[in-house]
Formats: C-alpha cells, structure tokens, sequence
C-alpha cells in the first residue's frame, strides 16, 4: 500500500505540473488572440477579453510608475556618483597645480635673490621672501664668521629649518603671482615649459568645473522634483507592480481559457493566428495527459480500497474464528454442566425411598 501511496503522490505532482503548464499556455493564448482582437474583432470570451484589457492596462501603468521612480532613483545616484568623481579629480589636480605653483616660486625666489626680478614682480613677492631671505642671509653670515663647532651646528639646523619652510613659501608666492597674471613677467629660464603646463592644468580645471556645475544644475532640477522616501516609495511601487503583474497574468490565463473553450474546432490561423493554435493543440496534450493521470490515480485508489477491504474481511474472518472457537469452549462446558447434572439427579434418586421418589 506505500507504494500506491508513493505512486498516487507522485501523478498528483505532474498533475500540478501540468496546472501549472495549463495556466501558464492558457495566458500566452489570451495574449496572442488579445494581438489579434486589437485588429479584428473577435466574439468569442468579449467579457474575458475586458477584464484582461483593464488589468494589462493596470499593470501598464504600475510598471510605468515603477520605472519612472526607478529612473529618478537612478539619475540621482548617476549625478551623485559622478560629482564625487569630478570633485576627485579637481582635488587631484592640486599637487600637479602645487609642483607648477613652486617651480615658478623657485625661479621668483633666485631672481627675488638676486635682485633681477622687475619691480612690480618683486613687490609682489616681498611678502613671502623678504623675511626669509634676511633670516636666512644673516644665519649664512653668523656662519662664516663663527668659529665655534656647537654654535655652528645650532646655526646649521636653524638652516634647516629655514630649507624646511621654503617649500611651503615657493608654492604659496607662485600661486599669488599666478593669481595677480604675474607669471609672465618672470625670468625666461624654464619659464615657458611651466606655463604651458599651467595653461593645461587651468584648461583641465575648466573643463571640469564646466562639468560640475551642469551635474550640480541637473542634480538641482532633480531634486526640485525630489520624491519623499524615495527608495520606500519605490518599494511600495514594485509591490504594486508584482501584484498587478500577477492579476493581469490570471486574467490572460482565464480569457485564454474561455477562448479554449469557447472557439469552435474548425477555427483556423487565419482567425486567431498560427500561435494560437499551435498553443491550443498544446493546452489540449496537457489536458488529456492531466486527465489520464486522474484516472490513474482513480485506479490506484480504488485497488487501495480493495486492499483495504481484503484486510478488513480477512480481520473479520478471523473475529468469526475467535467467536467459533469460543462458541465450542462454551458448547463443552455446557454439556459438563448437563452431565454433571444429571449425574446430581442420579445420586438423588440413589438417595430417597420410592415413594418418595415418586411424590418428587
């Protein structure tokens, strides 16, 4: 009997398979006749036919919803993503801005030394390098002249220090001579190279500060649209898309299945398309599969129940055994009981005069 039950469990499987299959054929039939009935009219499962026409167009406008949100999320993120980049490499162009603004510094530095910078130049340079220059000239002097090994080692880590500042001076002066246009008006020596390296990174600078500020625009008209809560929302919405999805699919399926049995059997391509028939002479495999797998499972169920019954009889016929057996036990002890009557009415007679006897 397990195995019938494992049997019957097992075509009831591939009949939901076949459910299943059946469904599924059923709403690809209602789509591909609903292609046709937008072209010719067809009057056959018209109600079937509505409903599918208003759920599709809801599930249209669910899934529109969901995208349109889901596009907004997308740009946001698109423009967010790439102002990060953008403002990572105006950031990165700093230290190729720095290493221009200190070699132009250096070479404002030698001439502001020397005395060869041209007067508006130094003027502009005076800030940065006048109180280095005097510190640094004086250390150098005290250096000559002292004799001293500790006083010279203090006056040559006071060098260092002043080394240790420079840098920082050349980078800040060659910047504030490039903001005030001063950087032409430099010496010659290596000047040119500088600034066509500078006119690069200031186009370099343009160009992604032109970028930015079209995302930041963009990125501000998006968010005058600003949805609240937008990823719950969209959320919401894909829940609502799914579910309208799902109602549309069973609508198809059930006007599938009215087309299916509804069209007449000599209906042909020309009426409802090849598709739709060759859907039909599938749905109709599986229906007839499905119903032989019910009669089958019908069968096994049948021989359990004979099973069932064999059992049952073979258990009452050994109940009828049992009363037999103790029909007989009680058949002996009946006729000992007679007997041994008997026996006490014999003993009496054996016991009492005649008369007696006989009056009894």
């Amino acid at each position: 009997m397990g195995n019938l039950q494992a049997d019957i469990q097992q075509k009831q499987k591939e009949i939901e398979q076949h459910f299943s299959d059946v469904f599924s054929l059923y709403a690809d039939l209602g789509r591909s006749v609903a292609l046709v009935q937008q072209i010719s009219s067809l009057r056959y499962a018209v109600n079937e036919y509505a409903k599918f026409c208003s759920e599709l167009e809801r599930y249209e406008s669910a899934k529109h919803s969901y995208e349109q949100l889901l596009g907004y999320i997308s740009q946001i993120e698109d423009r967010s993503r790439k102002i990060k980049e953008i403002e990572k490499d105006i950031r990165l162009l700093e230290k190729p801005f720095a290493s221009v603004y200190a070699q132009l510094g250096a070479i404002a530095y030698e001439a502001y030394i020397s005395q060869t910078l041209r007067e508006h130049v130094r003027q502009a340079c005076f800030p940065f390098f006048e109180d280095h220059a005097k510190k640094t000239r004086k250390l150098e002097n005290r250096k000559q002249v002292h004799t001293g090994f500790v006083g010279r080692q203090i006056i040559n880590v006071q060098l260092d220090l002043q080394r240790k500042v420079l840098p920082g001076l050349l980078v800040k002066a060659g910047q504030h001579l490039v903001a005030i246009e001063c950087e032409r008006d430099l010496p010659v020596i290596h000047r040119q190279s500088l600034l066509d390296e500078l006119q690069h990174l200031k186009e370099r600078q343009q160009e992604l500060g032109q970028e930015l500020e079209l995302h930041h625009s963009a990125m501000a008209k998006l968010q005058s649209q600003e949805v609240q809560s937008p990823k719950a929302r969209l959320e919401e919405r894909a829940s609502e898309m799914k579910s309208a999805q799902k109602a549309a699919e069973k609508a198809a399926s059930v006007y599938g299945k009215a087309l299916y049995e509804t069209l007449p059997e000599d209906v042909h391509a020309d009426q409802i398309g090849q598709k739709a028939i060759l859907l039909m002479d599938q749905i109709t495999l599986h229906r007839k599969r499905t119903k032989s797998l019910q009669r089958e499972i019908k069968q096994l169920e049948n021989l359990i129940q004979v099973q069932e019954l064999q059992a049952q009889i073979e258990l009452e016929n050994q109940k009828i055994e049992l009363l037999r057996s103790q029909i007989d036990t009680c058949n002996r002890q009946i006729s000992q009981i007679a007997a041994s009557i008997d026996g006490k009415h014999k003993r009496i007679a054996t016991l009492l005069p005649p008369a007696q006897l006989t009056d009894g």
